[in-house]
């Protein structure tokens, strides 16, 4: 199910962030987050590489730096990717639950 019982009510109630709109501009926001995650996890795996406990202010200032996306439209992820899973008329949404996930744990 594409359905967040965690978004804020303010997240709710504001339109979602104009550098996101676009389809083919959130497609590349949420390949740039992908790949953050990707690359997080490989330095955790790494032969260096260890457990990190950071807050998520923490996480996230380093994902904006790392990445140069805004924090805001993150905020917007989940709301985003149903909306266009919706508009596309996707009819097998589980092709989309790993997408799903990351857009959740990005929100």
């Amino acid at each position: 199910s594409l359905a967040s019982n965690a978004l804020d009510p303010d997240v709710l109630n504001e339109s979602v962030p104009g550098n996101i709109r676009r389809a083919e501009h959130f497609i590349q926001f949420m390949r740039k987050v992908v790949e953050h995650l990707k690359t997080r996890l490989r330095s955790v795996a790494g032969p260096n590489g260890g457990v990190q406990s950071e807050t998520p202010l923490a996480f996230l200032h380093r994902m904006t730096n790392g990445t140069s996306l805004e924090a805001k439209p993150l905020r917007f992820a989940y709301s985003r990717l149903n909306s266009l899973l919706r508009t596309l008329q996707v009819s097998n949404l589980d092709d989309f639950n790993s997408l799903s996930d990351v857009a959740d744990f990005a929100t």
